[in-house]
């Protein structure tokens, strides 16, 4: 068998395991533990890179989105580039991930609250920043009528399941935080 088509049966057998695949369900207190960070913030730059993974001309696409803002606990500015795998290059080279956030949340001017990872190796040797739990790691906001800053729920099962105010999330996860730490603290005594 050719590398090809071994590659495309590889890619095949992953595929059809993953059929039955879905996000991760987690609810804040989860998302918290697991994930590295949270930005608050604008998407100012949205890039698909590839990333070779042989000397035949196969690669693997993956997303990036900057976003600058504040972190979501400690509300201090920052910038950050957060990654999924997929996304479409001219040409047509690359392949969308059916996990990955829509065409909408990625929007270059959407104001988004992303938890994020980092991963030494996201496919291919790519390491960047992952989007935690694919599109369930990235919740849109909106201003309400009083000027407050609402994030979007995604429903049960989500990390955030319902419209809450930032300010109201903030305090949440510096809360959870708060509590998983004392909780390491008093594992290691």
């Amino acid at each position: 068998m050719c590398k090809r088509t071994q590659l495309f049966t590889l890619l095949a057998l992953t595929f059809a395991a993953a059929a039955g695949a879905s996000i991760e369900r987690l609810n804040l207190r989860q998302m918290i533990a697991r994930a590295d960070a949270g930005v608050v913030g604008e998407i100012t730059a949205r890039r698909v890179v590839a990333v070779p993974l042989d000397r035949d001309g196969e690669e693997m696409t993956f997303t990036e989105l900057t976003i600058d803002g504040t972190d979501l606990i400690s509300g201090k500015k920052t910038t950050v580039t957060v990654s999924y795998p997929g996304g479409v290059l001219p040409g047509d080279r690359g392949a969308y991930n059916s996990e990955a956030p829509s065409r909408d949340d990625v929007r270059i001017g959407n104001r988004v609250v992303a938890f994020y990872k980092w991963s030494d190796n996201m496919g291919g040797g790519y390491a960047g920043n992952a989007l935690y739990a694919s599109h369930g790691g990235l919740f849109r906001t909106f201003t309400d009528k009083a000027g407050r800053v609402v994030v979007q729920g995604r429903g049960p099962g989500y990390a955030i399941g319902a419209n809450v105010r930032l300010e109201n999330l903030r305090v949440a996860a510096r809360k959870h935080r708060e509590a998983i730490e004392r909780e390491k603290h008093d594992k290691k005594k």
